[in-house]
């Protein structure tokens, strides 16, 4: 036998032996894509398609036109919105045991997150400054370019805590909380009296509210009640928690709607009532689920690729874009 045949038996031998590379285990699918949206895992990078499988480590990104939503094998939903970016970082679930370990990487853009049917496993949401645990709560939430965040509650209720140990609960669904770049969390407060909102529209930073998705349907607040702070069933002396001045007025929130503007809700959306338990036990009950830096939500009080796609969500009105084009954590607590 040659040299030459000799070395290329033993390459095929090396080959033979060498370990395969084990297929990316799927932890979902995507419900619907409307226009450009990709998933990369080890460099390689396919664009989405409703009904398509995504997989544990890869990296979603939603093009600048485009929008869309994927569910998890534990039924958590997400809707992800234009130029959104988030990394399935880790999903570890048994449905027997209704438990596991769940992290998310939210790097930019625009999210409505809503927690599965499981009751215990551990979800890991991270942001650029904050980490955010999750029981059994539906929320929003918006990454700015200077990765300021701002995060807007539908319902239960989102505790956030930085790395040096500065915690904010919020528990009034309709209000928002802020997290700026280097992890300062600000007091819950109504839209009027939210730091910065008159550089960034409602519209874009909230568009799960103006245009609710397939995953979310029927809306607990409508965009004008949200604006005016109006809620439902709220008492009409609520004020905004550590935006008051020293008589404990609020200073951000000053201007009374007119009779018009309270009757100008939209009548043809289905709405639902927000929940927000009294009983400090229920948030151990409910399911955990922590986002970067330090923001813990309970329902008690207490990837820039190019490509095309889009998904669906659970809301009762709206539109999607089409088109196409694409753009960019944390420990957290339970």
């Amino acid at each position: 036998m040659t040299t030459r045949t000799l070395s290329v038996v033993g390459l095929f031998l090396l080959c033979s032996l060498a370990p395969a590379h084990a297929a990316p285990e799927s932890i979902g699918s995507a419900l619907k894509v409307v226009n450009l949206v990709t998933a990369e895992l080890n460099r390689d990078t396919r664009s989405l398609q409703g009904g398509d499988k995504v997989h544990q480590d890869e990296n979603i990104e939603v093009g600048n036109d485009a929008l869309g939503e994927i569910k998890l094998d534990d039924d958590t939903k997400l809707a992800l919105g234009p130029g959104s970016r988030l990394k399935l970082d880790k999903f570890v679930y048994d449905p027997a045991k209704t438990s596991g370990s769940i992290v998310l990487n939210l790097v930019k853009g625009t999210f409505r997150f809503i927690t599965g049917v499981a009751s215990k496993p551990t979800y890991v949401l991270r942001t650029p400054a904050a980490a955010i645990t999750v029981r059994g709560t539906i929320f929003d939430v918006f990454i700015q370019e200077d990765e300021t965040v701002w995060l807007l509650l539908h319902e239960g209720a989102i505790q956030v805590c930085n790395d040096r140990g500065q915690c904010k609960l919020l528990d009034e669904p309709g209000k928002l909380l802020r997290i700026t770049s280097d992890g300062g969390v600000g007091s819950p407060v109504k839209w009027a009296s939210l730091p910065g909102k008159d550089s960034v529209g409602f519209d874009k930073a909230f568009p799960f509210v103006v245009n609710t998705p397939g995953i979310d349907p029927n809306p607990i607040f409508t965009r004008d009640v949200i604006i005016l702070g109006t809620y439902p069933g709220r008492d009409k002396g609520d004020k905004d928690k550590g935006d008051r001045g020293d008589k404990g007025k609020d200073r951000g929130d000053t201007s009374k709607p007119s009779k018009k503007a309270e009757k100008k809700e939209p009548t043809k959306k289905k709405t639902r009532t927000a929940k927000k338990n009294s009983d400090d036990d229920n948030i151990v009950s409910g399911m955990d689920i922590v986002i970067g830096g330090g923001i813990a939500i309970g329902r008690g009080r207490g990837g820039g690729y190019p490509g095309k796609g889009g998904m669906p969500g659970r809301g009762g009105g709206g539109g999607y874009p089409t088109g196409g084009g694409m753009n960019r954590g944390g420990g957290g607590l339970r």
